[in-house]
């Protein structure tokens, strides 16, 4: 579940295409912003435009990032940076081990 102003996000397995780590790497240039905050390296949060569908964003300094991938949902990706304790690769894996799992919707 992923919290930001908008509440709260679930996604169901089915519906996650992939999910990867990566880190910025100029992001900050590729977003169109519908509703949120942008301010490179301080916070991206909200409702942006790119690569011909709706991404949900929400990280401050672009270290540590989930990047989720989906399908039949409203964001067609999702980019959270994750508390400091938490690991981001460990996180990947285990929802690529889940997706292995779970039945594509």
């Amino acid at each position: 579940m992923i919290w930001t102003i908008h509440g709260s996000l679930e996604i169901p397995f089915a519906h996650i295409r992939d999910a990867r780590v990566q880190d910025e790497n100029g992001w900050s240039h590729l977003w169109g912003k519908i509703a949120g905050t942008n301010a490179p390296g301080f916070k991206m949060a909200g409702t942006f435009w790119f690569d011909g569908g709706l991404a949900f964003l929400n990280y401050s300094d672009g270290r540590n990032c989930v990047v989720i991938t989906t399908n039949h949902e409203t964001y067609k990706t999702l980019i959270v940076q994750l508390e400091d304790d938490q690991d981001p690769a460990a996180i990947v894996a285990e929802i690529k081990r889940r997706l292995s799992t779970t039945p594509a919707a």
